[in-house]
């Protein structure tokens, strides 16, 4: 049973005791009610007692069930690991639209917002909305010791690869702008993503020329491996470093201006593509089409199956998390020895 008494010169009424039902209890420290009226305190009481044994009856789950979707979202942004900051703008757009709703309810709260946002949006877009919304209420359900909640992933085509011919890669990293170039062949040769790329240093964290070896901060994956350099890599490379007096830290590409590029992934509103615009002028000087700055990674993977490389090891030097990530390539392999067969005579 829960008890009130009076404390101190105003006569605050607080709050204690046990609430027992069957054999589970709950111990309730003393806590103040915040008024000196026994009427509003006993009333007081009375609602905290009958949340507690409808806990007691219930478990974890009739705490989570009285609370709201935004009660997910506050868990989510403060966890130990924030989430990146373009996710942070998609929970805030989830939590203006459904952060009212019942945490009882999630998958209709997903829906409701599904059909008041997300019309016309493309299922990539979509789908990473879901991810974030699932991952906010599987972070409150942990907090709670509840089962994980899954909704069905939005399906999207994520299997495209595009790789060009030697021929054709040479002839486009041509057409790019003398300072372009060097960040060209690195993701040529390299495959990293593109912020991995304009982000890299010199020293051992990245380009270690005196060991000839990169290190790429795959940070999306939280993966990062120091692998030799390529000596196209190198060739680029080389007089940029000497020309800057041999620098063992800095960034190792600058923009026109002299500058480094900003890192967009980091940014509170996610800004585009920095040489986007570049890219797609290369493509029209080289009569490229159909290849992003994105594709140059499918063209490094694709290449690498073509030589002969494991998936396993494009997969760790990629940075890929997981190896279903690196199958899409596999079928390159298949359409090159046709291609080489065929050669036959």
């Amino acid at each position: 049973m829960l008890s009130i008494r009076t404390r101190g010169k105003n006569g605050i009424y607080y709050i204690r005791g046990t609430v027992t039902l069957g054999d589970k209890h709950i111990d309730v420290k003393e806590f103040s009610s915040g008024t000196s009226d026994r009427d509003a305190a006993a009333h007081l009481m009375a609602e905290h007692e009958t949340k507690l044994r409808h806990r007691l009856m219930f478990g974890p789950a009739a705490i989570v069930a009285q609370g709201k979707i935004a009660d997910a979202f506050e868990s989510y942004l403060t966890k130990a690991k924030p989430p990146c900051p373009s996710d942070v703008l998609r929970i805030g757009k989830l939590d203006g639209l459904i952060g009212d709703f019942s945490l009882r309810e999630p998958k209709q709260a997903w829906e409701h917002f599904r059909r008041a946002y997300l019309t016309g949006h493309d299922p990539a877009g979509q789908d990473r909305y879901r991810a974030v919304f699932q991952a906010a209420i599987n972070v409150h359900h942990d907090l709670h010791d509840l089962p994980p909640l899954r909704i069905k992933a939005i399906p999207f085509d994520n299997e495209r690869v595009r790789f060009l011919s030697k021929e054709d890669r040479d002839r486009l990293i041509e057409a790019y702008s003398p300072h372009i170039q060097p960040i060209i062949t690195l993701l040529a040769f390299h495959g990293p993503r593109i912020q991995t790329a304009l982000q890299l240093p010199w020293g051992v964290e990245g380009v270690d020329m005196e060991q000839g070896s990169i290190r790429l901060n795959h940070s999306k994956n939280a993966v990062i491996r120091s692998v030799p350099m390529h000596p196209r890599v190198m060739d680029v490379l080389r007089p940029i470093w000497e020309k800057r007096g041999q620098p063992t830290k800095g960034h190792v590409f600058l923009n026109r201006l002299g500058k480094h590029y900003s890192d967009t992934r980091k940014a509170k509103i996610p800004g585009g593509n920095p040489i986007k615009n570049q890219h797609a002028t290369a493509c029209r000087r080289a009569e490229i089409e159909d290849f992003t700055v994105h594709d140059w990674r499918h063209h490094w993977a694709s290449h690498c199956v073509m030589a002969g490389i494991d998936l396993i090891t494009i997969m760790n030097m990629g940075g890929w998390k997981s190896l279903r990530m690196v199958q899409r390539y596999s079928s390159v392999s298949v359409d090159h020895m046709r291609e080489s067969i065929n050669r036959l005579s």
